[in-house]
């Protein structure tokens, strides 16, 4: 399952709620990727039954899931065919919406 989401909160809050989230809704995080101070993805495994209190708590903090996203979990919630302990394997899209300049890293340089 997709979901894509933004946001204008800090992205180092919305990571560690995120994180924080998931667990109490059940499930784990199975990773993140980030890119540069954009975007973030996190990969995360929640049972059937946790799938609306994470979008409640995910829109309550401010990240806000697209209507395919909203969609997508209501089909695999509970009552929609879906056993509320069955694991659903998901990831979650945030683009960060913000004033700041792009991260830039320093690539150092391969001898030879």
């Amino acid at each position: 399952m997709m979901l894509s989401a933004v946001t204008r909160i800090n992205r180092h809050t919305v990571m560690r709620v995120i994180d924080d989230i998931v667990v109490s809704c059940g499930g784990w995080i199975e990773g993140h990727t980030l890119f540069s101070n954009i975007a973030a993805t996190f990969r995360f495994v929640l049972p059937a039954s946790g799938l609306a209190g994470f979008a409640l708590r995910v829109n309550a903090l401010g990240v806000h899931i697209d209507a395919a996203g909203l969609d997508a979990l209501a089909a695999r919630s509970p009552g929609a065919g879906q056993a509320g302990d069955a694991e659903v394997s998901g990831a979650l899209s945030m683009t960060f919406l913000h004033d700041e300049p792009d991260m830039r890293r320093e690539i150092p340089a391969v001898p030879g």
